[in-house]
């Protein structure tokens, strides 16, 4: 029986599709998003699975259109920028 993150995700799959937002060259995100709620499920505990199954929700959601998340425009806004002592040009941090 698929787990929670396994069953949302599917749901996260299935509104993009409906909205044709993915095509046939997603396929693969769509099968590491998957795998990943997967693995998430089965090791709710690891943090590097987290961190790697929100990183590809994010893409996910990137896919076929604008993301208009508040959340991802908070996160943008924070960036800063970043200088090496040596260098006084800055270079913005990713």
């Amino acid at each position: 029986m698929p787990g929670l993150n396994r069953l949302a995700i599917n749901k996260v799959i299935a509104a993009l599709d409906d909205l044709g937002r993915l095509d046939d060259v997603d396929a693969a995100l769509v099968a590491t998003a998957q795998s990943l709620a997967d693995a998430v499920d089965g090791q709710p505990d690891n943090a590097s699975l987290w961190r790697e199954y929100r990183a590809c929700l994010a893409d996910l959601r990137g896919v076929g259109g604008e993301v208009d998340d508040e959340f991802f425009s908070t996160l943008a806004s924070l960036r800063t920028e970043v200088r090496h002592p040596e260098n006084p040009e800055p270079s913005k941090s990713r």
